[in-house]
């Protein structure tokens, strides 16, 4: 019991780390104009808040690293991240009106999604990697 504790703990981390990521490579993508280009129309504020609460649910939705993968960090992190982003595009970003995959925001906010949401999931496996696991 103690060992899975602890694995949920580290995956937690792990998961917040990858909200962090997710979060400033979303804000990136926006403040230096890589949505722009793409006729994305996101660009997120950098604020306490908006971190905040991608690293809440980042840790949430590291409880996904529990799931055994031991083949490449990178393609862990990758294939995970598609899991959060498939719940955004098709659940929670339809809920507030934008659409199913987000399209109201444009026609390639989808891949910025999947893009985010990937350089979070390497992040965060990458960061369990660091830790052993």
């Amino acid at each position: 019991m103690r060992e899975f504790i602890k694995n949920l703990s580290i995956c937690f981390a792990a998961g917040g780390i990858a909200g962090l990521a997710y979060a400033l490579g979303l804000w990136a993508m926006g403040h230096y104009g890589f949505t722009r280009f793409l006729h994305v129309d996101i660009a997120p504020y950098l604020s306490n808040a908006y971190i905040y609460q991608r690293v809440v649910w980042g840790g949430i939705c590291g409880l996904i690293f529990l799931l055994p993968w031991r083949k490449s960090w990178i393609s862990r992190g990758f294939l995970l991240s598609l899991i959060p982003a498939g719940i955004l595009l098709l659940v929670l970003l339809p809920m507030r009106g934008l659409g199913v995959g987000a399209l109201a925001l444009g026609t390639l906010a989808p891949l910025v999604i999947i893009l985010a949401c990937a350089a979070g999931g390497i992040a965060g496996s990458g960061w369990l990697r660091a830790q052993g696991k």
